[in-house]
């Protein structure tokens, strides 16, 4: 008996949740399914648009459909009971009136790691309103039948947080797109400045992105090394703005949100690519920018240094000075050969992975048993 299947992707706004699931929709055209499963796929808008190109066929699934995440909320969730498995890509999401198998991908790291450095951001109010936001995203991950992450040291943490879930691990993959060129889309923009080191940041929004400390980095680096950094955002023009407030630097730019197809013209045209977070389950960027021959700067926590090992460079995300001493160094210091050894010796460590398609199909494989 063929099984009905939902794929939904319909909370994914924008970040690396949106790239997983353009991703893994696409890698999805190349294998077949007839045979074994009934799919259908909704979407959110963000996630549709990254799938606007000739390499993605929708007709291979049942059923495709954009819709807000509203129109399959808890309260309406008796209506998804047509299919036997819902496949969340990412949660959570709440489906209380759903009978049947729920399956949701979890990258959620404020419900596993210590939070207290992300904290003190905010106010006393907002704190408080974060701490049970938190727990109720914790609480609606437990109703899911099974979980997937994206490495065996978040299942432990899982575990540790008294999760009894079915917890299946599928790690988290470069984009088969980054394998075929002919999928590449050009980026022509002025916000790169080839008089400049340009140094990327492909990141969402989110708090735990501790993206305000770029901005101080990029004005450290501007007193100390005039007219010689250029920092190179992705973000929405009006979270970008909300981002640097009065604090805009010639060091500081934004490109806007760029599509999967777009990344590697993205890292093409940077020198370097930094991320700064103090949360995380595990970003792909790293991954994409040491395969793209790119250096990396990392904050020097377990979530990045476990997958990536001595191929990145770290700092402390909560020292700027950390940061300028890391990144000056590389720049202005180390000899040319160490460079091109270092991330030769990056790019033949991401070589050696499994790509997206292989993810695609343990995913299928999870669904299927």
């Amino acid at each position: 008996m063929i099984k009905k299947i939902l794929i939904n992707a319909t909370n994914l706004k924008e970040g690396g949740g949106v790239q997983v699931a353009t991703s893994f929709l696409k890698d999805l055209n190349q294998i077949d399914l007839s045979s074994q499963l009934q799919i259908s796929v909704f979407v959110s808008g963000a996630v549709d648009r990254n799938l606007q190109t000739e390499f993605f066929d929708k007709s291979c699934f049942f059923e495709y459909d954009v819709k807000k995440s509203k129109e399959i909320n808890f309260l309406n969730s008796y209506k998804l009971n047509e299919f036997d498995i819902v496949f969340t890509v990412f949660g959570p999401f709440f489906l209380p009136f759903y009978r049947k198998k729920h399956i949701s991908g979890f990258a959620q790291p404020w419900v596993i790691y210590p939070v207290k450095d992300v904290l003190k951001k905010f106010t006393f109010l907002k704190r408080f309103f974060l701490r049970i936001k938190y727990f109720f995203v914790a609480y609606i991950f437990k109703q899911a039948d099974a979980l997937v992450v994206e490495s065996n040291h978040i299942k432990k943490l899982l575990v540790k947080k008294g999760f009894a879930n079915q917890i299946e691990v599928v790690e988290n993959t470069v984009s088969s797109i980054f394998l075929n060129k002919d999928e590449w889309q050009k980026i022509n923009s002025d916000v790169f400045d080839s008089k400049k080191i340009n140094i990327g940041i492909l990141s969402g929004s989110y708090p735990h992105k501790n993206l305000s400390f770029i901005i101080e980095l990029a004005n450290k680096l501007e007193d100390k090394y005039s007219k010689s950094f250029n920092f190179i955002f992705t973000l929405t023009q009006d979270k970008y703005d909300d981002l640097v407030k009065d604090k805009k630097s010639e060091s500081i730019r934004n490109l806007g949100v760029i599509k999967l197809q777009e990344c590697p013209s993205f890292y093409h045209q940077v020198d370097g690519v930094i991320l700064p977070s103090l949360l995380e389950c595990f970003s792909i960027t790293p991954y994409e920018a040491m395969l793209m021959k790119k250096i990396v700067f990392l904050s020097d926590r377990d979530f990045f240094i476990a997958p990536c090992r001595d191929y990145a460079l770290y700092f402390d995300p909560l020292s700027v000075e950390s940061a300028e001493e890391v990144i000056s160094k590389w720049y202005f210091e180390t000899r040319q050969s160490e460079q091109l050894e270092h991330i030769e010796a990056a790019h033949k460590f991401i070589t050696s992975k499994k790509w997206s398609i292989d993810k695609a199909k343990l995913y299928i494989k999870i669904i299927l048993e």
